[in-house]
């Protein structure tokens, strides 16, 4: 078996080298496609968590006639969003008698979890809409 000579070693030492400077010039872009990874499932989840929402208010509605439970059903709904809370409407457009139906509307600005994105991009937003019939009459 051959001992390495020098001129061998410093071959491995200056390859050792280059492939830290490889990485630490490839280390921000992987990071950068880790948070865009991280920015895209968080969008997901707050759709999926919106679109929730507003058919539970609208199952409350639906069920109780009371619009304030309807509101706070889809609230407690998107108890786990990050940021500040949704916007929730509740209408009733053809009134509260049996039958007619009741719409609730949840919109919720998620924020933008990249530094400085912010500036380049607009704050992405989610309004998701059910409509229900109602079970009751009027209050």
């Amino acid at each position: 078996m051959r001992k390495p000579d020098r001129a061998t070693g410093k071959v491995f030492e200056r390859q050792r080298g280059q492939a830290a400077v490889e990485f630490a010039l490839v280390l921000p872009v992987l990071m950068l496609i880790t948070v865009a990874i991280c920015q895209v499932a968080l969008a997901f989840n707050c759709y999926i968590v919106v679109t929730a929402a507003s058919r539970d208010g609208a199952r409350r509605a639906a069920e109780t006639n009371d619009g304030e439970a309807a509101r706070k059903a889809a609230l407690s709904s998107t108890g786990g969003l990050p940021g500040s809370g949704p916007e929730v409407d509740v209408t009733f457009p053809e009134g509260r008698n049996k039958g007619c139906p009741v719409t609730i509307t949840v919109v919720y600005h998620m924020p933008i979890l990249l530094p400085g994105l912010d500036r380049l991009v607009p704050e992405p937003s989610f309004k998701r809409s059910s409509t229900m019939a109602l079970e009751c009459g009027a209050k």
